[in-house]
């Protein structure tokens, strides 16, 4: 059995009637017990009492021996004794030792390597990690058999982050472990998860889809697989182009009518002194911007529009922004306002411009940043009112993926009657702060409008004219998304992203207004979904 170290020798039997052969502890007189620092091959210290002969039994060498100590009388401590170890040279000493220090603490969470050359070994698992089903061992082979494959995953970029390999073993692991409800299951998702890894395509980069763990990896495809297959490629979306045909049953403007562009337009900017009928109430009314103020209130008009419902066994057409029936008095206070749809008549107040002319302008005076423009931008305007009628307030350009190419509001060259806070989502005295006017931003907007650039839009022949915009391919979601009782009637855009990607737009509070980058990628987002919907 295992030797006696003789740690009780000096301590007093508490038995005081003890008579055991082979009994562990000291019996006579009391004894003064110093503290015992704890097992110890190579010496044992204790202090004995005077006079007393303790057999203290030591192991050096794996040899058990006696050694004997008196205490001097009247000394500071007690004196050493060195006995002769059974090996030449060895000393055996009964001096006091210091206590050996707790181990360090070791945290439960796997770490990192401590240095470079540490990552090109299978990481170790903790000391005290969490009980798990499957046994230590096992699960160091699984982090072995994992760090193989993704080392040679990761071998063409393992330079751009060493622990890459190392980190991604740990969390693959760990992720298998925490799944596996037994042995026979870890080890195979073990194998499955290594022959998943040595098929994957060496990567190019840290952001590439191989990187990561299996479940990772496959998310990242599967985003990737969805963004191909939304790709607003030309060869993919011509389908949908609005035909030259089409352009007046639409009502957009002729990109070749000759009284659209050149001289003789912006001949009367403004409509100042005009009488026309008001847009909202249909009284006639002299076009006016004095004392607008105290003029406010001269026309009651409903904002909402009408629907049939059902009241009292009676079909009724009732307006949605009050619930008053066709015909009753308006329910919102302003001032009269006008719209002018005749592409001519718009012409005398601002000229219109082609694309083509405007890009080669804008290359010309080298404002030009994108050669001949994005393949595919959506595009959306918020108008207000002026004494020029509908005018353009603001203008905003996102690329195929959302991004914000131009988003700026528009300094007027006549009077401003109502900016329209609820519909055009900009405030009184926001403009105030506008830098550039219509032709501004038209040059603006057309370094990212080449003549090849395809623009999507809802409703998009206001815009067009609002911008005084001529172009040829355009890609209306109002048209692609028909009504059902066919032109003119239109769908209105929220419902066509409600129904068809699940989430609101145009869903603020009536004083906020619309926003036109909201507007703007919905559209994307709705001709996307249409392309991907086409192609399954």
């Amino acid at each position: 059995m295992f030797s006696n170290l003789g740690l009780f020798a000096t301590a007093k039997c508490p038995d005081p009637e003890c008579a055991r052969a082979r009994c562990f502890f000291a019996h006579g007189q009391a004894h003064a017990v110093s503290p015992v620092s704890g097992p110890s091959r190579a010496a044992s210290s204790v202090a004995l009492p005077r006079n007393v002969e303790t057999k203290i039994v030591t192991e050096a060498s794996g040899v058990k021996r006696k050694m004997d100590a008196e205490i001097a009388e009247g000394g500071a401590g007690a004196k050493k004794q060195v006995v002769p170890s059974s090996r030449p040279g060895v000393p055996v000493s009964t001096s006091l030792t210091a206590a050996p220090e707790p181990p360090p603490y070791t945290s439960s969470i796997p770490s990192r390597a401590s240095s470079s050359a540490d990552y090109g070994r299978p990481p170790n698992l903790p000391l005290n990690i969490k009980v798990t089903p499957q046994p230590r061992t096992d699960r160091q082979k699984g982090l072995a058999t994992l760090f193989t494959q993704f080392s040679k995953l990761y071998g063409p970029i393992i330079h751009l982050e060493p622990s890459l390999a190392h980190d991604t073993t740990l969390s693959q692991e760990n992720e298998i472990s925490a799944s596996s409800s037994s042995l026979r299951t870890y080890k195979t998702a073990i194998h499955h998860a290594a022959v998943s890894i040595s098929r994957r395509p060496p990567p190019t980069s840290l952001s590439h889809p191989s990187v990561g763990t299996v479940k990772e990896s496959r998310e990242k495809g599967e985003k990737a697989e969805k963004e191909k297959s939304e790709r607003l490629e030309r060869s993919r979306v011509e389908r949908y182009f609005l035909k030259k045909e089409d352009f007046a049953k639409w009502g957009y403007p002729l990109p070749d009518d000759p009284e659209l562009v050149g001289e003789g337009t912006g001949s009367k900017p403004s409509g100042e002194g005009e009488t026309h009928n008001c847009d909202r109430c249909k009284i006639s009314f002299t076009v006016s911007s004095q004392n607008l103020a105290a003029r406010f209130g001269e026309c009651r008009y409903h904002y909402g529009r009408t629907a049939p419902e059902r009241v009292e066994g009676r079909r009724k057409w009732i307006y949605s922004c009050c619930g008053k029936e066709r015909g009753e008095a308006g329910c919102e206070d302003g001032v009269h306002v006008f719209k002018e749809e005749d592409d001519q008549a718009l012409a005398r107040r601002e000229g219109f411009m082609s694309v083509r002319t405007c890009a080669e302008e804008s290359k010309r005076d080298g404002k030009s940043i994108v050669g001949d423009g994005f393949g595919v931008v959506a595009m959306d305007c918020e108008m207000i009112n002026t004494t020029a009628g509908l005018s353009l307030g603001r203008v905003t350009i996102v690329d195929e993926n959302g991004n914000i190419l131009l988003d700026e509001l528009v300094r007027q060259s006549v009077p401003i009657l109502d900016v329209n806070t609820r519909f055009s989502g900009i405030s009184p005295g926001q403009l105030d702060s506008a830098l550039m006017d219509l032709p501004a931003v038209r040059s603006a907007a057309c370094m990212f409008i080449g003549p090849e650039t395809v623009i999507v839009g809802h409703g998009l022949e206001n815009d067009l004219r609002a911008l005084r915009l001529l172009h040829d391919k355009m890609i209306d979601t109002a048209i692609v998304f028909p009504h059902d009782k066919g032109p003119p009637f239109r769908r209105a855009l929220r419902d066509i992203v409600k129904e068809k990607l699940g989430y609101f737009i145009q869903d603020r509070t009536s004083d906020l207004g619309h926003s036109s980058a909201v507007d703007a990628k919905a559209t994307l987002d709705a001709l996307k979904w249409k392309v991907r919907d086409d192609n399954e």
